[in-house]
């Protein structure tokens, strides 16, 4: 050993010969092997410290909101192995406590409510969720103190948040389908009256041909204290129909206001495109549309030509053209 020493020190100015060498890196490993092995001995043993957990409040008062947690973080004085204690302490290894407050006894002042909870009588509920071994010694600090406010709830209505890709001729047939539709959101009131509206998750559809359906996470707005929702989710329909262009003639009527005047329109009837359902092909008529021109407003822009308006069509029907989209009248005497 004292030769090792010796030819550390001088290993600056004189090399280390092989044999030395190898007795240096017998000497290094003997030592990393007896530090493991004290390092181990010493973390299997018990030792008492602290440890600081986080509060996760739950079961809160019917119809109370948690405002103020001001004690949410507690030290518990703990007697167990030096590993556990250790790890616990470096990485804060679940370092969690779960309280209910159902059965709290609040105080009111005005708005405002308070509780609190003595720690002295939550040592077997702390000690409960302690990891398996551990002791609980002590609690810091010895008393909790909650503040509460009155709860508000309103109803929301649910936006989704919904792309969507059709393949060929298939399209949308109706509107998505949400149920629920809208949500029950409960909080604070001055915090619940500024949302307008709560967001699905995001989602893309793509190459759509058939009828779909999903289910959409709701997005709960970031507030503080936080807001809860009657529903973490909502079912999305989408119904799918493949779709064709079909033509037809209407004919063109003059709206008057109520005047009885006697009148031709040349041409007398309109061309529609329409975009309709393969469902639905066999219910088109013309007799479900209505093209007119406007009187008065015809008067009033002096032109020969006036636009042609579409004032009545199924739902189920969507017009991509009308031709001619301008017409003429002729006032009879």
């Amino acid at each position: 050993m004292k030769d090792i020493l010796l030819a550390i020190l001088s290993g600056i100015k004189k090399p280390i010969d092989g044999k030395l060498r190898n007795r240096f890196s017998v000497f290094l490993v003997c030592l990393a092997l007896s530090t493991f092995m004290w390092g181990l001995i010493k973390l299997t043993r018990e030792y008492e410290a602290p440890v600081k957990y986080t509060v996760v409040p739950e079961d809160m008062p019917e119809g109370k909101i948690l405002y103020d947690n001001a004690d949410s973080v507690i030290t518990l004085t703990l007697n167990a192995k030096g590993l556990d204690l250790y790890s616990r302490k470096l990485f804060k290894r679940e370092n969690v406590i779960r309280l209910s407050l159902a059965k709290m006894r609040l105080v009111r002042d005005g708005d405002n409510f308070s509780g609190i909870l003595r720690t002295s009588r939550l040592m077997k509920v702390i000690s409960a969720q302690l990891p398996l071994g551990a002791k609980l010694i002590s609690v810091e600090p010895d008393t909790l103190h909650f503040g509460f406010r009155k709860s508000h709830r309103k109803l929301i209505p649910v936006h989704t948040n919904v792309s969507l890709d059709f393949s060929g001729q298939y399209q949308l047939y109706d509107s998505l389908g949400i149920r629920p539709d809208s949500v029950w959101v409960s909080g604070l009131k001055e915090i619940i009256d500024t949302i307008a509206f709560i967001n699905s998750e995001k989602k893309a559809v793509t190459k759509l041909n058939s009828n779909y359906t999903d289910r959409l996470a709701l997005e709960v707005p970031k507030t503080y204290p936080p807001v809860t929702l009657s529903a973490d989710s909502v079912l999305l329909t989408i119904n799918v129909e493949k779709f064709t262009e079909a033509d037809l003639e209407v004919p063109v009527s003059l709206f008057t206001g109520g005047k009885a005047l006697s009148y031709r329109t040349f041409p007398d009837k309109v061309k529609l495109t329409c975009r309709v359902a393969m469902r639905d092909y066999k219910r088109l008529d013309p007799s479900f549309f209505t093209a007119t021109v406007n009187y008065e407003a015809a008067i009033k822009s002096g032109h020969n030509r006036v636009p042609v308006e579409l004032t009545r069509k199924p739902s189920f029907v969507r017009v991509v053209r009308i031709y001619p989209e301008k017409v003429e009248f002729l006032i009879l005497k």
